[in-house]
């Protein structure tokens, strides 16, 4: 159950096994429904998240309009940043957008490895910067390309949101209305 974690650390920094027992025993297991919240708005995040199974959505409202910022599967981090590192009640919501079953890292307890061990301090920041530069990713392709371009992008790089996420949250996160996606997917049928 938890191999697909520690693969996925590995990606980053080999970890030892006696590293491994020390972070698996501060691992939570939770699984959230389709619809059902990991945080909401005004909530403070206390953690970080590796989603398991599913797919779940960060978005934030503005004028009651719901935008998304980003898009979570299978083996993926997830967290609200700025909530977390600054103890602040977040701006944002992440939901489940399929069932989904994530382990739960509390910060207290994370920040006590980073306080015992010189690996994890370097196991976090590697993650925290792989994280920082898909978030800047995003922020390049909204800047940087039409409507059609960002969804021509999504098709050849993240195939898995065209075929797994709804059409009026594709659309939200790609900066369009869900109309104007509409349009784009027939004519690049």
């Amino acid at each position: 159950m938890h191999q697909a974690l520690r693969a996925k650390l590995e990606e980053t920094l080999k970890i030892s096994d006696e590293d491994w027992k020390t972070f698996e025993s501060i691992l939570y297991t939770l699984e959230v429904k389709k619809a059902d919240y990991i945080l909401k708005a005004g909530q403070i995040c206390n953690g970080i998240y590796f989603l398991r199974e599913g797919a779940v959505r960060t978005f934030y409202l503005k004028d009651g309009q719901e935008i998304n910022t980003s898009f979570n599967f299978e083996n993926d981090f997830l967290r609200e940043i700025e909530s977390l590192a600054n103890n602040q009640p977040s701006e944002k919501y992440i939901q489940a957008i399929e069932n989904s079953k994530l382990f739960y890292i509390e910060k207290s307890k994370l920040t006590g490895l980073y306080q015992q061990s010189i690996f994890f301090q370097e196991l976090g920041r590697r993650i925290l910067e792989q994280l920082a530069i898909t978030e800047q990713k995003y922020s390049a392709l909204l800047a940087a390309n039409s409507p059609k371009e960002r969804y021509l992008h999504i098709l050849e790089n993240k195939p898995e949101l065209v075929h797994r996420i709804p059409l009026q949250h594709l659309a939200s996160y790609l900066g369009i209305s869900r109309e104007s996606l509409s349009r784009i997917r027939k004519r690049v049928s």
